[in-house]
Order: C-alpha cells, then structure tokens, then sequence
C-alpha cells in the first residue's frame, strides 16, 4: 500500500504542477490572436460591396455631369442640347437600372444598414432623375416658374441623395475596419 500511495501521489503531483503550465498558455495565445486578427470577407460580400459602391460613384458623378451641362447649356443650339440631354439621362437611367441588382433577401447579413442606406440613396437620386427627366422630355412646355421649381426640387433631392451616400460610404469604412 505504500507504494501505491507513492506512485498516486506523485502522479497527482505530477498532473497538478504540469497541467496548468501546459494548458495555461493555450487560452492566453488563443486570446491574443483572436483579437488582432480581424474576421476577412468572403467573395460574395466583397463582390456586393464593390457594385453597390461603384453605383453609387457612377449616380454621383452622373448627376454631378448633368449639372454641370446644365449651367453651360447656353453653350448649346437646341436640337445639340435636346441630343446630349436624352443621351446623358439614357446613361443616367442605365446606371439606376444597374441599383436594382441586389433584391434584400441577396444581401450579405452583416450589410443590412448599409443596404437600407443604398436604397435611400438611389431612392433620392431616382426622385430627382424623375423631376429632371419630366422637367426636359416632358409632355408639355414648362415657364420659368415651373423649371425654377422643378430645379429647386431636384438639388433638394441631390443634396439627400449625397447626403445618404456619404453616410453609405462611412458605414462601409466602418465595416472595413472590422474585416478584411
């Protein structure tokens, strides 16, 4: 018996002065790697985050392009003007078709805000391409009054819509911290 208890109790000592050495160090570098080591995208995120931007960027600079042709329409006869205006909301309604692609059910989880946020977005551009669209290919001739009007209405839309973007464009910045 009393080698038995000899062999039992160093083995109890055996196991109580190695077990945590050997098993301490296991959580204490998992912890340490876990929080420097950020979570990555898969591709199909990725994929969804370079559309939805670039969209945004094309509605951006298409809008932006349009008031721009605009403020220099005195430039134009009106038959060239009538042409480049048809043409740039052709483009313009392209680019809006190109929003749609994502329904809500396609839309990664973790990108449920930034999704809201881009369809606020192309909701204020599509309004103000609405107003701009039934300002110059409209059914009837419009008086200054109602072009003022309709201007007014349509940057008011603009500025939303930029506003929105901008908010798109720190969510996802915000995310990117987060993920590779």
């Amino acid at each position: 018996m009393n080698k038995i208890t000899k062999v039992a109790v160093s083995c109890l000592l055996t196991l109580a002065v190695s077990a945590p050495i050997v098993t301490a160090p296991k959580p204490i570098e998992a912890a340490a790697k876990k929080s420097t080591v950020k979570q990555s995208y898969t591709p199909a995120e990725r994929a969804y985050i370079k559309h939805q931007s670039n969209v945004l960027y094309k509605l951006r600079i298409q809008t932006e392009d349009f008031i721009n042709f605009i403020e220099q329409a005195d430039k134009y006869e009106d038959e060239e003007f009538a042409a480049i205006v048809m043409s740039k909301l052709d483009g313009w309604n392209e680019t809006l078709k190109q929003a749609a692609k994502y329904r809500p059910q396609d839309v990664p989880g973790k990108f449920k805000k930034v999704q809201s946020l881009f369809v606020q977005a192309t909701n204020y551009n599509t309004s103000a391409y609405q107003i701009i669209h039934s300002a110059f290919l409209g059914d009837k001739e419009l008086s200054d009054a109602e072009m003022d009007s309709k201007m007014e209405k349509f940057v008011k839309q603009h500025f939303s819509f930029i506003g929105k973007a901008s908010t798109f464009d720190q969510e996802i910045k915000r995310l990117n911290k987060l993920y590779q």
